[in-house]
């Protein structure tokens, strides 16, 4: 046994003495796992640190070592786990091998990039899911030679296509490579062991929402008022406090958010915007009020435009040229595009609209906790990533919640937050969050003080059958429990549970419980979950609506487009509307165009019938000659590159057209089609996991997989796509 573990083993059971626990009931442990340069320079803040965390009723092993891959970090992890130690977690501190996962991006919210096309640091996905998920099959690829702290790995064929973590996981790296970083992890160690010894309770919190952010929707953002008042009751009575942020509400909003973060008692801020490795995207350009502001705004576009053309190597004339003609714009309002004074003064200006990584070297936020709902901002592969800076630098903040790639804006952000006012330690919430791109930055142990009596922490990790437990939650007045015992008795009980989900989905008055049931109805995928739809398409809850629609579209039943186009044409909610075009982007076009003539000509007569036709049945016919004329057309026309044909067949991930389906598995069979194209094919349709006759394209694909063409590259593409198909959405609500 390891020296270290023993030393903090004994530590530990010398503390429960003295705190009078009893040893017997579900004694947890955590692991360190930092290595050996890292160790040498910080173990001072390390030992605090784990001191802290047995103090605080964790068994920690501190491991050390110089690792020289991922496969050996992971080796240890299931060491530990399998050797009866009960882990529940682990922190990877210091300079720790970083997975870059392939062929795997079905397990993300929104990243789909070709990774044929672009470079693999690009195209590939930094994620610890490769330690805390066991199950996960992986095969190396090899090391990066710039970036020798990534390494890169493809999931396999056989694996399973759904995550499904055994543990959770932090990231404690500094945003720095040189010698200071070691400074920086020692004082955010001795930060977070001081905080074990405090008591927080959740009292003081803000949400803001940035611009583009779920198309700019009000009823989305006024809706987020009440599914955060059902999660934290506390924050709306005196004493409590919960401000609501909107980028629209002041051009000096960046400032604002500057001021609100650096609260000495803030709890928690939530940022819902999109974002970039540094930066955190809160304004837009303001909106014209003169000619005169409108012809600065379209000067100060264009001149980006000539930029990025410049930036990617392109034709800085023929871009120039692009706008001239197609926009009628005079030549000189970009005749000082790549001048320096024009740059610099661009350059201050843009600054004025964001959080940049530099900004945090000026103000010092104070949250224990800050969700970065936005793209990128967790970047731990990357220097200066800003859920870093946040954490490393002067101000309190303990845990950033990041994602290291691109994210999707309709996913349910705050699902079981409110578990956090039950002493949850943030790793044991996380665990519910199963992308390969989120991560804890920080301490994954971190928990506020628990304001109620139910100890969720505890029942979340016993490794006992508590059924019990979540019967009694089911049963309790508190949102957040009630969420987490559908949860868990979905999980357990599977298709017997379903007729409850319907009858929750339909009565509850509690949002979040409704779409808690519709998720778990969504993960069943079964005949109750496409009836209910019928209904939760018109659920007084923004998101229930906004997801139905897109589920409908993904499902793909002509019964549903009728639905849909009421949706689109009267739903409040812009989101929700543009999700319902969306869906029936996707489904039949000649189905979708008459029905959308019948709807429009019966409704009132001083409604502008034509106009409001043309809108709707203009896209329709786009969309179908898009896939008949340009997509398939693409995909058998010999005579273009395989590069343009694969890439019309990537198409489909994104747009998983219905009437495609029957006509690619006819391509799949042709003798005179390139391999390439089918297996790029064969992927394709695993995107299609809630078609309402996705039977057929796992039959038509188990046939072709016996055939004496199939390829291994194919057979190995085929069993993927399958599994995808069968175990369902990686996270059904992000379907």
């Amino acid at each position: 046994m390891n020296k270290k573990y023993i030393n903090s083993f004994f530590l530990f059971v010398l503390i429960l003495i003295l705190n009078g626990s009893n040893f017997g009931e579900n004694i947890r442990s955590f692991a360190v796992i930092i290595d050996q340069q890292t160790y040498n320079k910080t173990q001072d803040a390390v030992k605090a640190y784990a001191e802290a965390l047995n103090k605080d009723g964790l068994k920690t092993e501190l491991i050390v070592n110089d690792w020289k891959n991922p496969d050996q970090v992971k080796a240890e992890i299931i060491k530990l786990y399998n050797s009866g130690v009960n882990l529940e977690g682990v922190v990877f501190v210091g300079d720790i091998p970083i997975p870059m996962i392939r062929n795997a991006q079905h397990l993300t919210s929104a990243f789909k990039m070709d990774e044929d096309k672009y470079d693999r640091f690009k195209s590939s996905i930094s994620s610890d899911r490769f330690y805390d998920d066991f199950d996960l099959q992986f095969e190396f690829q090899g090391q990066d030679s710039n970036h020798t702290l990534c390494f890169y790995y493809t999931l396999t064929s056989e694996s399973p296509q759904k995550v499904e973590r055994e543990i959770y996981s932090g990231r404690i790296k500094a945003p720095v490579s040189d010698e200071s970083k070691y400074q920086m992890i020692s004082k955010y160690l001795y930060k977070a062991a001081k905080t074990k010894s405090e008591k927080n309770k959740i009292d003081n919190a803000f949400v803001f929402t940035g611009h583009g952010y779920y198309s700019e929707s009000l009823t989305a953002w006024t809706d987020e008022h009440v599914s955060l008042r059902e999660q934290f009751p506390q924050l709306f009575i005196p004493g409590g406090n919960l401000d609501f942020l909107n980028f629209n509400m002041s051009r000096e909003m960046k400032e604002i958010l500057m001021i609100e973060l650096e609260q000495k008692n803030l709890d928690i801020a939530i940022f819902h915007a999109h974002g970039h490795p540094e930066i955190q995207y809160i304004l837009d350009y303001p909106k014209a009020q003169s000619i005169q502001s409108n012809v600065e705004e379209i000067k100060r576009f264009l001149r980006s435009k000539v930029r990025g053309a410049q930036r990617r190597k392109q034709d800085v004339e023929q871009a120039k040229n692009y706008y001239k003609e197609n926009y009628n714009v005079p030549d000189i309002w970009m005749a000082d595009a790549l001048s320096d004074s024009s740059i610099k003064a661009d350059s201050i200006y843009d600054h004025s609209l964001d959080i940049y990584s530099e900004d945090l070297d000026l103000f010092s936020p104070q949250a224990k906790v800050v969700m970065f709902d936005e793209c990128f901002n967790g970047s731990f592969h990357q220097e200066n990533y800003i859920a870093g800076k946040y954490i490393f630098g002067d101000g309190n903040t303990i845990v950033g919640i990041a994602n290291s790639v691109n994210s999707l804006q309709d996913k349910w952000a705050n699902e079981f937050l409110g578990l956090l006012n039950y002493g949850v330690r943030l790793g044991n919430w996380h665990k519910f969050t199963n992308y390969l791109e989120s991560h804890i930055i920080g301490d994954p142990t971190f928990k506020f003080e628990n304001i109620y009596d139910a100890d969720v922490d505890n029942a979340l990790t016993d490794k006992k059958d508590n059924s019990n437990t979540w019967n009694k939650f089911l049963n309790s007045s508190s949102v957040p429990l009630k969420c987490l015992a559908i949860r868990k008795l979905s999980k357990l009980n599977g298709q017997a549970f379903s007729k409850s989900l319907v009858n929750y989905l339909k009565t509850d008055p509690s949002f979040l419980v409704r779409l808690e049931a519709l998720t778990r109805l969504a993960e069943l995928n079964n005949d109750d979950f496409r009836e209910v739809l019928l209904t939760s398409v018109t659920d007084p809850y923004e998101l229930i609506r906004r997801k139905s629609v897109e589920l409908m579209g993904k499902i793909g039943k002509d019964e549903y487009i009728p639905i849909i186009l009421k949706t689109v044409i009267n739903d409040p909610s812009n989101r929700v509307s543009f999700n319902g075009r969306n869906a029936l982007s996707v489904m039949n076009h000649d189905k979708t165009i008459e029905s959308a003539k019948q709807i429009v000509n019966s409704m009132p007569s001083f409604v502008s019938k034509q106009l409001l036709i043309d809108n709707l049945t203009g896209s329709f016919e786009r969309n179908k000659n898009w896939l008949y004329d340009d997509i398939l057309k693409s995909i058998l026309n010999d005579s273009l590159s395989l590069k343009k044909r694969i890439s019309a067949v990537r198409t489909l991930r994104n747009y998983n057209f219905i009437d495609a389906v029957p006509r690619l598995i006819d391509i799949l069979k042709m003798e005179n089609i390139d391999a390439a194209i089918k297996v790029n094919i064969v992927e394709a349709l695993g995107w299609f996991n809630f078609f309402y006759n996705k039977d057929f394209i796992i039959n038509e694909l188990e046939k072709l997989l016996t055939g004496n063409n199939c390829t291994s590259e194919m057979k190995d593409e085929i069993v993927q796509t399958n599994s995808r198909l069968i175990q369902g959405a990686n996270v059904p609500i992000t379907p």
